[in-house]
């Protein structure tokens, strides 16, 4: 999401719009985890993006990681459903605030081959107990709980 920087909750500007968003928390049979350094307001995090119209949230996931990525993946659980205007609150360089509903997907690659796409700055595979500094707030949270042992989805 060229040109955006993160929420940083209620303080600000009140979004205008709420969209539905996808992100996958790809892990590797080593259990480590891809992650990319965000162009656009910094930070590392999960790959994620948004749902086009038309589209529904399983062809949205797989495309998002084809594009960028070039890697094919099962999805393996829904993680949760995130929507915490602490962090789900996007506020891009032309003024506009979007509120992002993000559903966030375990997923495991099953085919392709890597290719990190221009919307990170570095990529790269950490193992969970070595993550970069500078991590997102979002993937933070996204990455706890991918790393959970609970069954269920969480809502946050």
């Amino acid at each position: 999401m060229p040109g955006h920087t993160e929420g940083a909750g209620s303080a600000g500007r009140k979004p205008s719009v709420i969209r539905p968003g996808v992100a996958a928390v790809i892990q590797d049979t080593n259990g480590h985890v891809l992650l990319h350094r965000r162009r656009a307001g910094e930070g590392w995090a999960p790959l994620s993006g948004h749902v086009e119209p038309g589209e529904n949230i399983a062809a949205a996931i797989h495309r998002e990681i084809l594009e960028e990525t070039a890697l094919r993946a099962d999805v393996k659980r829904l993680v949760g459903v995130y929507s915490d205007p602490a962090y789900q609150i996007v506020r891009y360089a032309d003024g506009s605030t979007v509120h992002f509903v993000t559903c966030v997907f375990l997923c495991t690659p099953t085919g392709g081959r890597f290719e990190g796409s221009d919307e990170g700055a570095e990529w790269g595979w950490f193992p969970e107990n070595a993550l970069p500094d500078g991590m997102t707030p979002y993937g933070l949270v996204w990455l706890e709980d991918a790393f959970s042992a609970s069954a269920s989805p969480f809502i946050r």
